[in-house]
């Protein structure tokens, strides 16, 4: 019974891939900028952040863009390191980069969410950018991101990938680019289930219509809560770009005790995906479960080599879809180690969101599930 349950659950991961590189085979429509060009409003927020937001704002500052239309607004959310200094060096060269500091809170939003509603409200763009400090975006990022919308596009999420270089960092990248496909690719079948906020535009008008997040139950994933709370009652559409164009590259993580963390957040702000959200896991979490337990388990060991082989190639194809239009197919040299890695940690994620005790936010740490609160502040 065990092998017949193996094989199905292969099976059924295999068709739901596969109908996500469907979807993503579908190309978003792309549309000619106008010849004036809007307003746009770039948004950091940053907390100690000093290895990261040179490298950060000088690729904001040197994108594409007229630097007439074009707004750079840190906030420094109490930043202790030589974040500020780092920042008041860099606008001396550019007139178009604004600073403002964090000292306060605002309809009671904690940490980032805080952070970033106070920047957006001091913005004049008529589309709002967002990154976080350890990114770097490419020089075609305004661009490129402006070209996915029409009228009816309030919002825009793309794809960020991580620097690889070693085993580490390179399974990283893929457990990235793998997890973001994924939910354009849901996003295109279905609704959003998830999207990242280091990759994000959305009209102002938009943004001033949900309430912004002073209106938002807090949320330790607040560009998701963002998101949803845009495009909730239809007036406004979404894209998820797959784009070279507006591809951002982020920093890893250099630690496991640092990867759990992160993921542990991920998984507590995946609780608000809702039903579809669940779903999607699902079939994942129980496809992983079984391969961990197969070797103990299965009667035939035959059928453990066809799911893995299943899974490896319909996860390398998947990937090499996504990869290749990044120019970094390179990276599938790490898949073995990310397929390990994930198997684990698919199954492993729900046991530290519900049991794994308290969730770490930069030095932040905040206790529950739906309700978050900080407990501990460094």
């Amino acid at each position: 019974m065990f092998d017949l349950f193996l094989i199905l659950s292969a099976i059924f991961y295999t068709g739901e891939i596969t109908l996500f590189l469907i979807a993503l085979s579908k190309k978003e429509k792309k549309r000619k900028l106008p010849a004036n060009l809007p307003s746009v409003s770039v948004v950091v927020a940053a907390r100690n952040e000093e290895e990261n937001i040179e490298r950060c704002l000088r690729s904001i500052l040197q994108v594409d863009y007229p630097s007439d239309k074009l707004e750079v607004i840190v906030a420094d959310d109490g930043s202790t390191d030589r974040t500020p200094e780092i920042i008041s060096k860099i606008k001396k060269e550019y007139d178009n980069l604004k600073v403002i500091r964090i000292e306060s809170r605002i309809n009671n939003l904690k940490g980032k969410a805080n952070a970033l509603a106070q920047a957006i409200a001091q913005t004049n763009g008529e589309f709002i950018f967002l990154t976080d400090a350890d990114c770097e975006v490419p020089k075609t990022w305004i661009k490129g991101m402006l070209r996915y919308f029409d009228d009816k596009i309030g919002v825009v999420s793309g794809v960020t990938i991580i620097e690889s270089g070693k085993i580490f960092y390179g399974m990283q990248s893929l457990d990235w680019a793998f997890l973001l496909s994924v939910a354009a690719a849901v996003g295109r079948l279905f609704k959003p289930v998830a999207c990242i906020g280091n990759n994000m535009v959305f009209r102002k008008e938009a943004y001033i219509e949900c309430g912004g997040y002073q209106n938002l139950k807090f949320s330790i994933t607040e560009d998701f809560a963002l998101f949803k709370a845009i495009t909730k009652n239809g007036k406004w559409e979404y894209a998820f770009p797959v784009d070279l164009d507006t591809l951002v590259v982020s920093n890893p993580v250099k630690t496991w005790k640092e990867l759990y963390y992160q993921k542990k957040r991920w998984g507590t702000g995946g609780l608000d995906t809702g039903a579809l959200g669940i779903a999607v896991m699902l079939g994942g979490f129980v496809f992983h479960l079984l391969l961990i337990l197969a070797p103990f388990m299965v009667e035939r060991i035959f059928y453990l080599i066809i799911s893995v082989v299943l899974k490896f190639l319909i996860d390398g194809t998947f990937l090499f879809r996504t990869l290749k239009k990044f120019k970094k197919a390179s990276l599938l040299k790490y898949l073995p180690f990310f397929e390990l890695y994930y198997i684990i940690y698919v199954v492993a994620l729900p046991f530290a969101v519900f049991f794994g005790g308290k969730t770490v936010w930069k030095d932040r740490k905040y206790k529950g599930l739906k309700n978050l609160r900080v407990v501990e502040k460094d």
